[in-house]
This record gives structure tokens, sequence and C-alpha cells, in this order.
């Protein structure tokens, strides 16, 4: 019950944010050189492949999902909150997006190349991780790949305010080796990854991890 009480937390959170955080981010312009790196590093994996499809899990409005098709992907977005899937259809009527959760993706066993988590695991309690790095794992096909983001750090903040309204949400900062850990548990090997500090309006450093399902004996 816990469990889905924050779900629905998150859900209506961004629900209600859905227009202005479109209107503050609307591209992927705010991402610092070395993130575009990582992401340039995941874009060569994953269509290099026969399987070349790759999932936004956890696209928001879409912006994210929009640069990754600019650059050659076949991708298609999921989002927990219908609000930022409408408007994410909205401004994309030319990709493909669902509401879905990080833990129930809506596809079969070992079908993408990739799974793109642009920040969308800062919202996961921990003890929610397994599950959803499980489930990244069982869509990929053996030798995909999946890049994750978040804010370093231990424990959680309480936003109280965010995108330029009021709200009240929890979001999570976790150490590159608590993630790495747990990407390994679930069958992952990390690759790369990136630490950078933080830059104007983020109050924390930032991560990016590559992690690569093992393409034998699997």
């Amino acid at each position: 019950m816990i469990a889905d009480d924050h779900l629905d937390s998150v859900r209506s959170t961004y629900d209600a944010v859905a227009e202005s955080y479109a209107r503050l981010l609307p591209d992927a312009s705010f991402e610092a050189p070395a993130d575009h790196g990582m992401i340039s590093a995941f874009v060569a994996h994953v269509t290099e492949g026969n399987a070349q499809s790759v999932v936004d899990a956890g696209c928001g409005t879409g912006r994210m999902t929009r640069l990754l098709a600019s650059l050659g992907v076949d991708v298609s977005g999921i989002d927990v909150s219908p609000g930022m899937i409408s408007v994410a259809r909205r401004n994309y009527p030319e990709l493909c997006f669902a509401a879905a959760g990080l833990s129930e993706l809506p596809f079969p066993d070992r079908q993408l190349a990739g799974v793109f988590a642009w920040y969308s695991i800062i919202h996961s309690p921990p003890e929610e991780l397994p599950r959803v790095f499980a489930e990244f794992f069982r869509v990929l096909a053996p030798g995909g790949h999946a890049l994750l983001s978040f804010q370093v750090g231990e424990g959680h903040r309480h936003l109280s305010r965010a995108y330029g309204l009021d709200v009240s949400l929890e979001s999570q900062l976790f150490t590159p080796e608590t993630i790495a850990e747990l990407l390994a548990d679930a069958g992952f090997s990390v690759t790369a990854r990136m630490t950078r500090p933080p830059r104007s309006q983020e109050n924390t450093p930032q991560a990016v991890l590559l992690a690569h399902r093992p393409a034998a004996g699997t």
C-alpha cells in the first residue's frame, strides 16, 4: 500500500506540473556537454546491433525522446504520468508514447536494444530499485544497454516547489557505487560512468552510468 501511495503521489504531481515542465525544459539544451557525451556513447551502442528499439523510460514530456530520435534511434517513451504523456503526444505526434511505470514496462522479454532512464529513478525508493533494474534487464536483448542518470548523494530531499508550482514530492539521492552494485545484482555490467559537479540550478553532483546486459550465457 505504501508503494502504491508513493506512485500515486509521483503521478499526480507530474500530472500537475506537465505544462510548466514543458515550458521550462522544452528540449535537451540544458544537459551538460558531458551528459551529451554519455548519450552519444549509448546511441552508438544501441544502433550497432540487430535489435535497435529503445524505450525512454520515464520520458516526461518527451524532450529526450525527441533528442534520441534525432540521433537516429528507434525510440518510444513511457511515463507514469498521463499528464506528461499527453503533452509529449501533442508536442511530438510523430513519436509513440504510453503511460506505464518503470517496474512494469510494456515490452516482451529480450526485445529492446536499450533502456534510457534519464533522471527517472530519482523518485524510486531504494527498496524499489531491484525490481526496476530487473525489469530493465528483462526487456533488454542480450547485448543491450541501459543508460541511467541521477543526482549524487545519500538519502532523499523533500521538494515543496518544482517547475514554478507548489508540490509535495520526495527526490532520492544515490551514490554511483550504490547504483552500480544494484545493477550488478540484476545481471548488468557497468561499462562507463561519469560524475560531474553541479551547474547552475543544480544542488548536487550529477552522475550517468552506462550498463550492459551480457550477450552470452543470459
